[in-house]
């Protein structure tokens, strides 16, 4: 059986209250595009939409379709937005047994897709799977053209970022059951700045402080609790895309020299930050 192995992150996740808004939003400001689509008839999956294409990564941007089920409870409890990363894997049963070896559960499986026990990764939802769809671009498919010309120019899908309650002690613990790497930390990083960053071969997962108290003003939402919450886009000028943005109606909740952090409800109902750069030791650099 070949080893496990995580070869790139298949994608990230959000669940949103409206798809159609939340897709025409982002196509609009950063050239989002549909890949595939497709509504869920299986109240254990209880949602609507499918995989899409932003900077050179994947988004699957879903809402949920049946009240009760778990993407209705996430979309009810936080608001939306950024929920889970998805792994791609070299071979789905030998992940199973690699992550069991190391304390990691995976209570849901659907052929060769699963997904593992946010208690036994500090409160982070992660899929698995074997394989990606036809449309996606890096298994050969072409890149969907633009539905309007976007707004900003994005490069890279820069990172996915989490909020959990010790990023340094969960970049370790998390690089050591998955078997990717740790690819810098910052400890006395400021507040609403990445401490830690996993390598997921072709992004990073950055993992930032959780402060229930300034999540408001960090972010524009209110997190309580450890979750993947954020979607970091990168282009190659942060003056010219601030204007942009600006000129879009969409609002600000911070800027840094190297970070515009958006106003969820103006950018697509998801907490989005555009950067200058890729975070130390991404893989594409």
């Amino acid at each position: 059986m070949t080893a496990h192995r995580v070869k790139a992150m298949f994608h990230s996740t959000a669940m949103v209250h409206d798809y159609d808004r939340t897709v025409a939003r982002m196509a609009e400001l950063f050239g989002l595009r549909v890949l595939e689509y497709s509504e869920a008839d299986n109240p254990a999956i209880g949602r609507r939409g499918g995989m899409t294409w932003v900077g050179d990564g994947s988004i699957e941007l879903c809402e949920p379709t049946f009240e009760g089920a778990a993407p209705d409870r996430f979309v009810r409890r936080t608001g939306g937005g950024m929920q889970g990363v998805a792994l791609w894997v070299d071979n789905f049963e030998a992940t199973i047994k690699h992550l069991a070896a190391h304390d990691v559960a995976m209570p849901v499986t659907l052929g060769h897709f699963g997904f593992s026990s946010p208690r036994s990764t500090a409160g982070l939802q992660f899929e698995w799977s074997e394989s990606t769809v036809d449309e996606d671009p890096r298994a050969g498919a072409p890149e969907p053209a633009f539905v309007v010309t976007p707004q900003v120019d994005v490069t890279h899908h820069a990172f996915v970022g989490a909020v959990v309650d010790d990023p340094i002690a969960t970049a370790g613990a998390i690089a050591d059951a998955f078997d990717v790497p740790v690819t810098f930390t910052a400890p006395e990083a400021d507040a609403g700045t990445p401490v830690a960053g996993l390598g997921l071969r072709d992004c990073t997962l950055a993992l930032f402080a959780l402060d229930p108290d300034e999540s408001e003003a960090l972010w524009g939402r209110s997190h309580d609790r450890p979750r993947v919450s954020l979607l970091g886009l990168r282009v190659d000028d942060l003056a010219v895309a601030r204007a942009a943005l600006l000129g879009a109606s969409v609002e600000l909740v911070r800027e840094t020299p190297d970070m515009l952090v958006l106003r969820p409800e103006t950018a697509g109902d998801l907490e989005v930050v555009v950067v200058a750069d890729l975070l130390p030791g991404d893989p594409r650099l």
